[in-house]
């Protein structure tokens, strides 16, 4: 009788020794920050989507996906870089800070140059030049030195601050919103993409001087900037290709099929997301301790990620059948041209348990030291996302869109816990090899007595 209550006991204790005290503070920050920007964002989703009706928002989020493909590169994996090392080592805080901010500055101007040019290629002539300027500044320059501010307090796991940026965020957002909204005369995207860069300085000048005030000034170190590029780039293939099989749809809904049809699946992706923000959360606080588990091995890194991966599995569980259920509210919030929606928010509430899975098995490899295999994974999914993105919109619009979305997250997590599976296999040869050649040692040290 008492061995089932003793079982329940350890299991308890395991789970408390799981949920350390920082990574549970951090996790309900990073959660209460999220929660409330997206409650904020929320609304300002719900004045921009009626604002400029499901037309002028897929035309918007067609431009925003554009930019958002190639906005990882602006910074070069820099943030990723300062969180790993200063989470190891938080004496290099400054310079890391530094080369971020500078990398940010050469390649943001660079690519924002590079987005117009391609903008005009390929996003429909409806679309004015001035709108991807303004959307490229706000996201190529702007919002990644507001992203390397949040990643800076991240490093030192001290995420009440990054939560609050968060907040920050949303506030500044849906203020810009209610700004279009109330200029009646001038509800287009070109005047919500002029709001949109002003609100996304704004916020970026605020987080900037806080980080400089509470963590100190920012140095510059060339050489470690040169020297460091292919580890960078590593980051930054990696989190572009999460937006290629993530986000592409937008963009070739636009282009292939309408800009209505691209409201729409923006639309439904914008509430998955919503409905992903506690696993973010836990992902977001989780992610410095990968870096400080992984120096011991994939091992550690991995089972670091196992203790996670349930709790994210429940969650998405349940998210997916919330998602189901409230979807037929969506159409009475944002307007009859979001009736399609509903279908499209069904088809996609099973894509938070495929995340749930995949998320923690990559955060596992990047702090183990193997994120060149994770970006080799991601490239691979984002090709052949891209590829079946091109051959299914154009016969099945916003339907052929989601099945393809769902598809790369099955490819993700069958590559990731393969490739992990291959690893920890090639680690343990590795200990089994080097304990025997011990033995061996010791035994032939034995003999010669």
């Amino acid at each position: 009788m008492l061995r089932p209550l003793g079982g329940l006991k350890e299991h308890l204790l395991e789970w408390r020794q799981s949920w350390n005290s920082l990574l549970l503070r951090n996790t309900l920050w990073m959660l209460m920050g999220e929660g409330v920007k997206l409650v904020l964002q929320m609304g300002y989703f719900v004045i921009i989507a009626r604002t400029l009706g499901a037309n002028g928002y897929g035309l918007f989020m067609g431009v925003v996906t554009l930019v958002a493909i190639m906005a990882p590169f602006s910074s070069l994996g820099r943030g990723e870089l300062l969180v790993m090392h200063v989470s190891r080592d938080r004496s290099a805080f400054s310079e890391y800070l530094g080369n971020a901010l500078l990398m940010t500055l050469i390649s943001g101007i660079m690519l924002t140059i590079l987005a117009v040019t391609l903008g005009g290629l390929f996003l429909p002539d409806t679309i004015h030049p001035m709108v991807i300027l303004w959307v490229a500044l706000s996201d190529l320059i702007f919002y990644r030195v507001f992203s390397i501010c949040g990643q800076s307090y991240q490093a030192l796991e001290r995420l009440k601050r990054t939560a609050q940026f968060n907040m920050l965020m949303g506030g500044i957002r849906l203020a810009g919103a209610v700004a279009l909204a109330w200029m009646s005369s001038h509800h287009s995207i070109e005047w919500w993409g002029f709001l949109y860069l002003v609100t996304t300085l704004v916020m970026m000048s605020a987080a900037l001087t806080l980080v400089i005030k509470e963590l100190g000034k920012p140095r510059f170190h060339v050489r470690k900037l040169i020297t460091e590029l292919k580890e960078g780039s590593y980051f930054s293939i990696s989190l572009s290709s999460l937006v290629v099989y993530s986000d592409i749809g937008k963009t070739m809904l636009v282009r292939y099929a309408s800009a209505e049809h691209a409201g729409i699946y923006a639309a439904a992706s914008r509430i998955v997301d919503v409905a992903l923000t506690p696993i973010y959360s836990l992902m977001s606080a989780a992610f410095s301790r990968f870096f400080q588990e992984g120096k011991n091995g994939i091992v550690k890194s991995v089972s670091y990620a196992k203790r996670l991966i349930p709790f994210s599995l429940v969650y998405a569980a349940i998210a997916w059948l919330v998602l189901y259920l409230v979807a037929p509210i969506l159409p009475w919030v944002l307007g009859e041209d979001y009736l399609f929606a509903v279908e499209a928010i069904r088809w996609m509430a099973i894509i938070p348990l495929f995340k749930g899975l995949h998320i923690f098995a990559a955060d596992a490899l990047t702090g183990a030291g193997f994120q060149g295999w994770r970006s080799s994974i991601q490239v691979m999914v984002a090709i052949l996302v891209a590829g079946l993105h091109i051959l299914i919109v154009p016969l099945y619009s916003w339907k052929g869109a989601i099945v393809v979305s769902i598809i790369g997250d099955v490819m993700l997590c069958c590559s990731y816990w393969v490739m992990i599976g291959y690893l920890l296999r090639r680690e343990r040869a590795v200990r089994l090899e080097g304990h025997m050649i011990h033995e061996e040692a010791k035994f032939a040290q034995w003999s010669d007595r």
